[in-house]
């Protein structure tokens, strides 16, 4: 289900969102953007869904950041006259306030925005043909943007080549540097992607989503404040149904029965 620009489909306890762009390389468009927030806040709000997908269609690439043809229905690249907030950068903050895990599905080239969009998955699995880049200084432009979302990722040396040069790396770069997860032939991009949803749908949905939660708010805090944090997340676990049920599988030596699921 879904427009044509973005193709919706639930497998499972695993939502995937397909840009369905692959004329244009899976360009972004403003409009796509936000047709991109508003997925993930359907799939946030419905409790069968565990996990989220997102890739491009096709084999060459995962996108290629703003659709820069002059005929697109309305680039990202620019800001109206009215517009305060970048679209990217609305997207940007719907995906950081994601609840549940978000992985990227790199099935080809991840460039500009579409390294800003990598980024902001909590894990990425890519094919290892596909190639990355910042080449926003090829057009007299700086990855600024991709910058904030990529800077907790990847070296701060590296990060800095990547958009001053505006040159391609590949796929084991891109793992060796922490920016994926996982590289496999293509042939077994799909196989390896279950495989990682398929470690996590079956663990607390309540553990996982409130552990994203406080592991995104720990990331700059100081060693002192983070652990006063932690200490009081670790109080709610506690108290979770979710805990209580996989405690009694644990010394059952049983699967659990997750009660957040039924709810």
């Amino acid at each position: 289900m879904g427009d044509e620009t973005l193709i919706t489909e639930t497998r499972g306890a695993v939502r995937w969102l397909t840009v369905n762009r692959p004329a244009r390389r899976n360009a972004y468009t403003g409009a796509l953007f936000e047709r991109m927030a508003a997925a993930l806040s359907d799939a946030d709000s419905d409790p069968a869904v565990l996990a989220v997908v997102l890739t491009g269609a096709g084999d060459k690439a995962f996108s290629t950041g703003a659709d820069l043809k002059p005929d697109t229905e309305y680039s990202p690249l620019q800001l109206g006259e009215r517009e305060l907030v970048h679209p990217a950068v609305r997207y940007f903050l719907a995906a950081d306030a994601f609840s549940k895990p978000l992985i990227a599905r790199v099935n080809g080239d991840a460039m500009a925005g579409g390294m800003g969009v990598l980024a902001m998955c909590d894990m990425a699995v890519s094919a290892d043909h596909a190639r990355f880049a910042l080449p926003e200084v090829r057009i007299g432009l700086f990855p600024v943007l991709i910058v904030a979302a990529l800077r907790r990722i990847i070296p701060h040396r590296i990060m800095t080549e990547m958009a001053i040069t505006g040159e391609f790396f590949d796929a084991g770069f891109a793992r060796d540097i922490g920016l994926v997860n996982y590289v496999t032939p293509l042939a077994e991009l799909d196989a390896k992607v279950d495989w990682l949803t398929g470690r996590i749908v079956n663990k607390a949905p309540t553990a996982v989503r409130r552990g994203k939660h406080a592991m995104r708010h720990m990331w700059d805090m100081n060693l002192d404040d983070s652990l006063a944090y932690a200490q009081s997340e670790l109080v709610q676990l506690f108290a979770t149904r979710d805990h209580a049920e996989g405690l009694a599988a644990f010394n059952e030596k049983r699967a659990p029965d997750w009660p957040s699921l039924k709810d």
